[in-house]
């Protein structure tokens, strides 16, 4: 072997040469910035950009350095001049931990109302606020983006998820969304509507198939969507873990390219669910611009695919140009000077005030609002954990200058097993708080003796029982989490007939996550309230309500049936063993971790949306089928009436007028629901269909308020499936002014003189 000597200036000369040639190639690197982003796109080498197409993953939580709790990000690349951007969930709240590791510092955040509560207000306004608390927190804990809000229709009671979205309805959940959007991104925050589509099952959702005709696709289960992308322009998009009609949503050219772009307009980036999809490659190719959490899989996957052609370097080329013009609007990009002190204080009046104005009164027998300085006494043992609450409702309650009976509280603890001595520690995650002994639904109700119930009855002047529903992401809920337990009916029976017999008042309050039976017991308690999952402020919410502070002005968002074979999807919904035992086998699914057996996936999972458009009340009304509960209940401490109602021709739209009156002795506010009926035309229609609705101002008694509310032609029109069009029908339509979908007040009808058709294009398609 040959030695080649070097003399030292010769070494040194190579050295000093080698630096200023890395030191040319690195200043000749553009820095992003607004206007260069295709110059930069031109610069980068494909394995940059395969690496900007794949999520930061999970990797930096915990190391000390990123932010604990947070879902993953937006690569950053120093050589163009841009950091990671951090991505985190956002059900009700940031969610990102408390506590880093080698950090002595606290980042509180704030747990506000679960989603189906802020939906129950039906107030734009309160969304769009809540939206901009959340907004805040995220920019002063350099959060870029919120993986939120969520708005799959809400199809089945059982729905995991089902306090995690908004509604039945795609108009309410789509003016929600839109509005809860607009409040984030007024404060320089990105958003991330999801899961589109048809997300609407937890049950093996990373590799169900949801088999849904063209016109329930169009007029259900996307159409909250296209309203929340056409009307608040989300920095983001978040695809489905599942399959529709047969392709997976992150890997949908059809759905992400062709419907979400070309026909409605989205400017913004697709990111996929977390583990979702089967090839990383072909999600790049539909048009998910970034594969999440960003495995080395995924990312050698995107460069083997150009490298053989079936993933053209255009296609790569167009998903990090729309990256990079997502970059350039967060505020990592923009170095903004986060504080990680965002307004606690202020963000929990606010949580207070939302919860307050959107708890749901379902029954009211002269029970509410209570008694000032009435001694309470308070049932449950959901009653006695604080789950997602900051604050306990008997803290809420004494601080509206009520006495709770203190006996009941210590045999409560006693039976739960919490130490009454020690503070109640928590733990803090997800804009959602966990006391450590939350009670659980496997804990029975305590048993009282007659005796027993007899003092408590004759020493209170009333009693609340709390009944608590827990649910949540990756498994839907059982059969038996529909309807109360036996020792909590017997709670209920033996707590009513105590206190009547005394003629005292009994109110029943459903800390619940998803719609429970109520039919066979609503008759014996005095009062009922829906409080859904209320946040961390839920007990001085729930005290402002009981105590008349607030006039509950709630309406539900989804129907409580009688029987869950009442429900349109009773028999498509996944409930039996051989659903949850797949699940079981396959458990998370990513690129890395696929399922042994793909034909058996194939063959098993998949769910028929044989109901249709028939999804909620357009189906209990349609049908005639008694609910417990209608969809846009909920009642009020004073009365209104409707009156004077018009609606009229206005340029390509109707505008529809109504004249509220409060005529009863509370102030308060009221729902207004617009429903529509059609006429028989080239497609079924449901007997109505919600098409506007609109919150009164605060009146007092005797007060009036005339609101108006609009209608575009495209709001009454049908997807005809044949022709890939919009038609709204020629004849005579009725106009449904109601309180809720089964408390019609007025009605009035209007024609149209002919048929409209419409194509599927953004500009000519508005809500």
């Amino acid at each position: 072997m040959r030695l080649i000597r070097v003399s030292m200036k010769d070494l040194l000369m190579c050295v000093l040469g080698l630096f200023f040639s890395v030191a040319i190639i690195a200043q000749t690197e553009p820095k992003l910035n607004p206007d260069n982003i295709d110059e930069v796109v031109s610069a980068m080498t494909i394995e940059e950009k395969a690496e900007m197409c794949c999520g930061v993953g999970t990797f930096f939580r915990d190391n000390g350095k990123g932010i604990t709790g947070a879902a993953g990000g937006v690569a950053g690349m120093e050589q163009f001049g841009f950091l990671l951007s951090y991505m985190a969930d956002g059900p009700s709240g940031l969610r990102i931990k408390e506590t880093r590791i080698n950090s002595d510092q606290t980042y509180p955040i704030v747990s506000f109302p679960s989603p189906i509560l802020l939906a129950s207000s039906w107030d734009n306004e309160v969304a769009k606020m809540m939206g901009a608390c959340i907004g805040e927190e995220c920019k002063e804990y350099n959060i870029s983006a919120i993986l939120a809000p969520a708005l799959n229709i809400l199809r089945f009671p059982l729905l995991g998820r089902t306090a995690e979205y908004f509604s039945e309805d795609p108009l309410l959940s789509g003016k929600l969304a839109s509005a809860y959007v607009k409040g984030v991104q007024s404060v320089g925050v990105g958003t991330s509507i999801k899961h589109f589509v048809a997300n609407n099952q937890e049950t093996a959702r990373k590799i169900n198939d949801a088999r849904i005709s063209m016109r329930a696709l169009r007029e259900i289960y996307m159409r909250g969507f296209e309203i929340a992308v056409k009307e608040s322009d989300p920095w983001t998009v978040m695809s489905a873990y599942n399959k529709i009609n047969g392709v997976y949503a992150s890997e949908n050219k059809w759905l992400l390219e062709d419907v979400l772009r070309d026909e409605w307009g989205f400017k913004g980036i697709v990111v996929s669910d977390w583990d979702a999809g089967m090839d990383g490659a072909a999600q790049i190719k539909a048009g998910n611009d970034i594969v999440q959490p960003g495995y080395e899989v995924q990312y050698n996957a995107i460069i083997q695919a150009v490298k053989k052609g079936t993933l053209t370097e255009a296609e790569l080329n167009r998903n990090v140009k729309r990256i990079l013009q997502y970059i350039v609007k967060t505020s990592a990009y923009k170095q903004y000077q986060f504080s990680n002190k965002p307004d606690i204080t202020k963000h929990k009046e606010i949580a207070r005030k939302i919860a307050s104005e959107s708890l749901i009164l379902l029954k009211n027998n002269t029970a509410l609002p209570l008694k000032s300085n009435s001694k309470i006494a308070i049932y449950g043992n959901a009653g006695y954990s604080k789950g997602s609450s900051d604050v306990s409702l008997q803290r809420g309650l004494e601080s509206q200058n009520f006495n709770v009976d203190r006996n009941l509280e210590v045999l409560y603890k006693l039976h739960l097993g919490i130490d009454t001595t020690a503070q109640e520690a928590q733990l803090t995650e997800g804009g959602m708080i966990y006391t450590m002994f939350s009670s659980s639904p496997d804990v029975e109700e305590p048993e009282f003796t007659e005796e027993q119930f007899k003092v408590q009855a004759s020493t209170n002047d009333c009693a609340i029982i709390v009944l608590g529903q827990g649910a949540g992401e990756s498994k839907d809920c059982n059969p038996d989490d529909f309807i109360l337990t036996e020792s909590e009916i017997d709670l209920i029976d033996k707590v009513s007939n105590a206190f009547h017999k005394v003629g005292k008042k009994v109110t029943v309050i459903l800390d619940i996550a998803i719609p429970i039976e109520t039919a066979s017991w609503k008759e014996k308690p005095d009062a009922i309230i829906c409080a859904w999952q209320s946040g961390q402020e839920k007990g001085n919410a729930l005290a402002d309500v009981l105590s008349g502070v607030v006039n509950p002005s709630g309406k539900l968002t989804v129907s409580f049936p009688i029987n869950l074979k009442d429900c349109p999807a009773y028999d498509n919904f996944p409930m039996d063993i051989k659903y949850r035992w797949m699940w079981a086998q396959h458990g998370f699914l990513g690129d890395k971790r696929l399922p042994k057996n793909q034909s058996e996936v194939k063959n098993v999972h998949y769910t028929e949306y044989n109901e249709g458009i028939y999804v909620g009340y357009r189906y209990f009304d349609t049908k005639k089928v008694d609910v417990s509960y209608p969809f846009g209940h909920g009642l009020s401490y004073t009365n209104f009436s409707y009156n004077k109602s018009n609606i009229e021709r206005k340029g390509n739209e109707w505008e529809a007028s109504v004249t509220v009156k409060n005529t009863g002795e509370f102030s308060g506010r009221e729902v207004v629901q617009l429903y529509v009926s059609a006429p028989d035309g080239f497609v079924d229609k449901p007997e109505k269909e919600l098409k506007a609705y609109v919150k009164t101002k605060l009146l007092k008694p005797g007060e009036t308020e005339t609101v108006v509310m609009k209608v575009t032609d495209y709001m009454l029109s049908s997807f005809d499936e044949k022709e890939n069009r919009w038609v709204a029908t020629q004849g005579k339509y009725v106009a449904l002014f109601a309180s809720s979908s089964n408390d019609i007040r007025e009605s009035l009808s209007f024609k149209l003189k002919s048929e409209i058709n419409e194509g599927v294009k953004a500009d000519n398609l508005k809500f």
